[in-house]
């Protein structure tokens, strides 16, 4: 098998090891545990968690009628909605270390409105997020009543607050809104006891399974070094604890996030599944701190809770988020840096020409002729030098039958011949492999781009999603079927079959289930790879089609 079949087989099996890594989302086993001055996972439960913070089932429940510490009775339940253009959150007094201070999460924009994406973008069914538990470190238990009511002290369009008084504590909680997809959450705690309040307060998002391969739901803890995640699979032994200097965490989806940055790092951070395993929490837990008697504190964390924006994400600013950026929630895929940094600019290119098109779908179309007009120069270098392979083909099937049983001279040969000839035998390859890494960031741009969800094209009723009638896969097949027969065939026609034949069946099975903007994409790469075959083999006074010779 020439060197140049053996390359496009492994471009081909990497595309679809690839497609398969980022459906079935193979997971690290978690590390051992480092030493004690280093950022490490472990199954240990920290001080004071253990029994402090039992799994929600996400069922509703009615508050307990319980006291605050001065002995008055139970504030009434109370909902009320805080938000922005952009996004609504169903907020509650009742249950807020139980269910989460947020019941419901809505997307205002015109492009989620009308979805289910727009009425639950995390899956949270009738479970909430956003709970905060404070716990007392002396007592090893919650300090509050997790299901009680607090009293509603404001409640406005942008900001909710609420308080509650137990065991000579006064706890105030306010959640405020400051625009797009981003806000303020602070925890405040009076301390009317006559000893010190040792306390940490904990926390939580959450998001609900998905049954999609393409769409995995994760929780993430980013430490000083790097962001960890884990989905279902990874915490249904046990959960995932990460202790360590945490600048943020939460939970995501594949176009969504609930993240939670606090002003000062947290000490750890859980991930487990809650509720009969229907749904991934993720808990952050302060580190310990004091209150003196008489005295008071103030905990200010920031939350983004919407559609994973680039812009958005890189200019999130309620809260200082030091060294880790909240745009690393991004899943850039298998390549890493390298599909994240072309990624980002064609993601901008996209954007610029869907600005005065209007239209998802035809902006596709363009960055593919665009990125394809970029790649040219190397196109036309690789056909050159495979048309040149082919004109001394013949010579070199009589090296190989006059030495086949020397493959020294052989080698010896075939270097002479190609020297002779000006031909390097990797020259087609190169430009092919230069063109490798643009292929996988605008793979990687294209199933990650959230502007794409729920826009249609034509007969695609969703670009994110798959084509409903499988037209692109199969128009992917036959374009490339038809494009190596017009290649020029520098192989013997065993391996020239071989390639015409699994190839184009190889891709049509990789793009069944792909999202219908990434079909696009490729088909209109290689219809335009066949126009550009057809036009260079009429004007260098070649075969319209290679393959006529052996057929």
């Amino acid at each position: 098998m020439s060197m140049q079949v053996r390359l496009i087989l492994t471009i081909a099996l990497s595309l679809a090891i690839l497609t398969a890594y980022s459906a079935l989302r193979p997971r690290p086993p978690v590390p051992s545990p480092a030493p004690a001055d280093a950022t490490a996972k472990d199954t240990t439960p920290p001080a004071g968690e253990t029994g402090a913070e039992e799994a929600d089932t996400g069922a509703k429940a009615p508050p307990a009628p319980t006291t605050d510490g001065s002995g008055s009775p139970p504030a009434a339940t109370d909902r009320h909605e805080v938000g922005t253009d952009l996004l609504a959150l169903e907020v509650t007094n009742a249950g807020i270390g139980r269910r989460g201070l947020v019941e419901a999460v809505r997307l205002r924009s015109e492009q989620f409105s009308g979805h289910p994406t727009g009425t639950d973008p995390f899956d949270l069914g009738d479970a909430g997020t956003f709970r905060v538990v404070v716990t007392d470190e002396a007592a090893e238990a919650p300090l509050l009543d997790k299901q009680a009511a607090y009293e509603v002290v404001e409640r406005t369009e942008r900001r909710y607050v609420v308080a509650r008084e137990q065991g000579g504590v006064r706890a105030t909680i306010a959640l405020e809104a400051a625009g797009g997809y981003e806000g303020r959450l602070t925890v405040t705690l009076e301390n009317r006891r006559n000893t010190p309040l040792e306390h940490v307060v904990a926390l939580s998002t959450r998001v609900g399974k998905s049954d999609s391969r393409y769409d995995v739901r994760r929780g993430l803890c980013h430490t000083d070094d790097d962001l960890e995640d884990a989905d279902a699979s990874d915490v249904e032994d046990a959960p995932v604890r990460i202790r360590g200097a945490i600048p943020w965490g939460g939970s995501d989806a594949k176009y969504f996030a609930s993240l939670l940055v606090g002003a000062r790092p947290f000490a750890s951070c859980t991930i487990e599944p809650v509720g009969e395993g229907e749904r991934i929490e993720t808990t952050l837990r302060t580190e310990k701190l004091t209150v003196p008697p008489g005295d008071r504190i103030t905990h200010t964390f920031g939350w983004y809770v919407g559609a994973k924006e680039l812009e958005r994400l890189q200019a999130f600013s309620v809260v200082p988020v030091g060294g880790a950026s909240l745009e690393e929630a991004i899943d850039w895929g298998y390549l890493g840096a390298i599909s994240e940094s072309l990624g980002k600019v064609l993601l901008r290119l996209l954007r610029w020409i869907h600005g005065w098109m209007g239209s998802w779908g035809l902006s596709i179309l363009l960055l593919t002729v665009l990125v394809k007009a970029v790649t040219l120069p190397l196109t036309l270098k690789q056909m050159a030098s495979m048309r040149r392979m082919k004109e001394i083909q013949p010579e070199i099937n009589k090296i190989k039958e006059k030495y086949a049983d020397d493959r020294v001279r052989q080698g010896q040969e075939l270097q002479a011949l190609f020297s002779r000839s000006g031909v390097h035998p990797l020259a087609g390859c190169l430009p092919m492999l230069i063109q490798v890494p643009v292929w996988f960031a605008l793979y990687s741009m294209l199933l990650t781009a959230v502007e794409l969800v729920h826009q249609p094209f034509l007969w695609l009723p969703d670009l994110t999603q798959q084509d409903p009638f499988f037209v692109l896969p199969l128009g992917i097949g036959a374009a490339m079927y038809l494009q190596n027969r017009m290649m020029p065939n520098t192989m013997d026609e065993a391996q020239a079959k071989m390639m015409r034949t699994i190839m184009p069946v190889m891709f049509t099975a990789i793009m069944l289930f792909l999202p219908a903007g990434l079909g696009l994409y490729i088909l209109t790469n290689i219809v335009l790879s066949v126009i550009q075959t057809a036009v260079q083999m009429r004007a260098g006074g070649g075969p319209t089609a290679a393959a006529a010779e052996g057929a």
